[in-house]
């Protein structure tokens, strides 16, 4: 297999790590040293698994494990959890050195490169013995989750892009909520009349507009996805017009400045609407929850719609995706035991009463048919607006191409270049779409 210049100098940071720092801690754990899992002399197995979230999600997964090791008593698992930001990153550069955790949260957005870099664990084999059992998830989320017809990764939950909103606010200010019909000139309409309303240092909404995958569904609105056969489809049009109405809105007031997008992290505690400064924000359904908890108006009811309509648009942009994905390393000791956990973590009802929606709607059908009832309110929201999304929608793309975590990089900073006025918008497009391709192309 041939290996990028990408990876080699990943490869060669890790040995510097490695040379300099026998462990790698992640926020809240302190990581294993050595080759993947571990076990000590009375023939214990212990596991190491990362994933990367809210504090809810830290404390939802940790009682997870710790359930989990209550009926395995012979297995410990190790968590080493983070934020997203920086959270690849690591991980390529723990793969690049043989240290990867045994157990993986892993995206959809990545799991092409890592699936066919060798680095996970082909979990075919424990799907079709029903040591993983599949047979109650949904056939779509399965082949999300499979790469050249291996099952590489077991989807954490349904999940759909939305616009997340302060209905409180909303009913306040005696704005009517968001339709699932509305477009985005009624997006910006809103945005622009809560800005008016509430006056000088509160916005409509957050600027996304250096946010891929929500680029993506704009694009998609278009008939077409954001990448087909390898390479970016999005014109240089196509992206100025993207990028105009984030601009209109930024001189209305409608979203937030440029100073205060490049001050915001993916941290949902640092949101403009869990800040209380913005009245919507772009998000996941699974999210909805810790917006709910995070959030400075405790009081203030939230509510998701679905990402606005083109006005001409050939498809709906809405989709179904897997929320997240739980993935095995590949060269994990222990490839039965994870297979046991991930088994556990969307199988048990024990396991999944305790993980709820947080990380979207389970996969496992049985299982969402058992746990809807008991759920509350914030919750039953999600499942809701699944339902929503589900009856319009249209199919997810494949999943991206190997070099997307570059293309990403580059479009935030295009987004933000353009933004904050450095460069002409059109230049700085021709130069994003050029290097993207460039670098798709020496992906393959």
């Amino acid at each position: 297999m041939l290996i990028t210049k990408k990876w080699v100098t990943l490869f060669c940071m890790s040995l510097l790590l490695f040379a300099t720092a026998c462990s790698g801690g992640s926020s809240g754990s302190t990581a294993s040293s050595g080759d993947g899992s571990e076990g000590d002399a009375s023939g214990s197995i212990q596991l190491r698994m990362t994933w990367w979230g809210s504090q809810t999600r830290h404390d939802l997964t940790t009682k997870v494990i710790k359930l989990f090791e209550e009926k395995h008593p012979g297995i410990t698992i190790k968590p080493e959890y983070s934020g997203w930001d920086g959270y690849m990153d690591k991980l390529t550069t723990q793969v690049a050195g043989s240290n990867a955790p045994d157990i993986v949260q892993m995206d959809y957005a990545f799991l092409t490169d890592f699936a066919r870099r060798g680095a996970l664990l082909d979990l075919t084999p424990y799907s079709q013995s029903k040591e993983l059992r599949t047979e109650d998830h949904d056939e779509s989320m399965l082949k999300a989750g499979s790469i050249d017809d291996k099952l590489y990764a077991i989807t954490l939950g349904v999940n759909a892009p939305g616009v997340i909103y302060d209905a409180t606010l909303f009913k306040e200010l005696g704005i009517e909520e968001p339709q699932e019909s509305w477009t985005w000139k009624d997006f910006g309409d809103i945005a622009t009349r809560i800005a008016a309303a509430k006056g000088e240092g509160f916005y409509g909404s957050a600027d996304i507009s250096g946010t891929t995958n929500m680029f993506e569904v704009f694009i998609r609105q278009t008939g077409k996805g954001l990448f087909e056969d390898g390479t970016i489809t999005a014109t240089s049009e196509e992206m100025q017009q993207w990028f105009d109405m984030w601009g209109t809105l930024r001189t209305s007031g409608g979203v937030t400045t440029a100073e205060v997008t490049a001050s915001t992290t993916n941290a949902l505690e640092t949101r403009p609407i869990s800040l209380g400064t913005a009245a919507m924000d772009f998000a996941w359904s699974n999210q909805l929850l810790t917006f709910q908890q995070v959030n400075k108006n405790q009081d203030h009811k939230l509510g998701i719609q679905v990402i606005p309509h083109g006005v001409d648009e050939k498809q709906i942009g809405e989709y179904l995706k897997p929320s997240q994905f739980i993935s095995g390393y590949a060269k994990t000791k222990h490839p039965k035991e994870v297979a046991m956990f991930i088994d556990f973590m969307v199988n048990d009802p024990e396991a999944t009463a305790i993980l709820g929606s947080e990380r979207g709607v389970p996969v496992n059908s049985s299982i969402r048919e058992q746990l809807q009832p008991t759920l509350p309110e914030a919750e039953q929201a999600i499942f809701q607006f699944i339902d929503v999304v589900s009856k319009n929608s249209s199919e997810i793309d494949p999943p991206y191409p190997q070099g997307f975590s570059e293309v990403d990089t580059s479009f935030k900073s295009a987004s933000e270049q353009i933004a904050f006025g450095q460069g002409n918008a059109s230049d700085v497009i021709a130069q994003f779409i050029e290097g993207a391709k460039a670098t798709l192309a020496s992906s393959q």
